[in-house]
């Protein structure tokens, strides 16, 4: 059944991605509300164990689907964009909450060195700065919601970036690449929202923020697998 519904997830997945290539918006209105519903049930299936790791990362893939849903409609009322805004932040602040379940205390290495620690996260703070020096020019009443989302987003970067040395390598590969790819689709979304319009911006902001979301996914079951392995 769970290979079924991942199927099915790709499947929803290219024709919204052909919908944002062609410009259908009757076709990607009725895929995308069913990303996140099938993403969930393949993660629900595919988990070895119901625990908090599954529960609170079933949480942030809700709020994701109630992102995506009021996004659909931001272009009737802009009340609708900070709805969805509001969600991915609720989103994002509960897979921060997921990420710190999902660690094995002495798993494979000792973690990150302090100095490395230091310096990756400086890394991921100076991209959301980036960002929003480029973007503040363009923001306006905008201004402080955006702020508060880029920090958010860079949170959960750092979280991820810290389960290094705590799960799997492969769980933390997923799960941090993952994240990248969602500061990249946000990036790309935020961009093409308050600065310049880009080429096919709904493909490059759907295809980045689909594959966040599944490599999330799959790295936490490769984190839940470990965990079982180590009772």
């Amino acid at each position: 059944m769970k290979k079924l519904i991942l199927v099915l997830f790709i499947a929803v997945s290219l024709g919204n991605l052909y919908a944002q290539w062609i410009g259908d918006d009757n076709l990607a209105f009725f895929t995308k509300p069913f990303l996140m519903p099938l993403l969930m049930g393949y993660f629900a299936l595919a988990a070895p164990a119901k625990k908090a790791v599954l529960h609170f990362g079933l949480i942030a893939l809700f709020f994701s689907w109630l992102g995506d849903v009021f996004l659909i409609f931001q272009h009737r009322n802009s009340l609708y964009f900070m709805l969805g805004l509001g969600a991915f932040l609720i989103a994002h602040l509960t897979y921060v909450y997921t990420y710190k379940k999902a660690r094995i205390e002495g798993v494979e290495t000792h973690g990150l060195l302090s100095t490395q620690r230091i310096r990756y996260t400086f890394m991921l703070i100076l991209a959301g700065l980036g960002l929003v020096y480029v973007l503040f020019p363009y923001l306006g009443d905008m201004m402080i919601p955006v702020i508060v989302y880029a920090s958010v987003i860079v949170l959960m970067a750092i979280y991820a970036l810290n389960r290094f040395g705590k799960t799997s390598l492969s769980s933390f590969f997923l799960v941090f690449l993952g994240a990248i790819v969602f500061m990249v689709s946000d990036s790309t979304l935020a961009i093409n929202k308050f600065m310049q319009p880009i080429p096919y911006a709904g493909v490059w902001i759907m295809l980045t923020y689909i594959l966040a979301q599944y490599l999330i996914v799959e790295g936490l079951l490769k984190h839940m697998e470990k965990a079982l392995l180590n009772q």
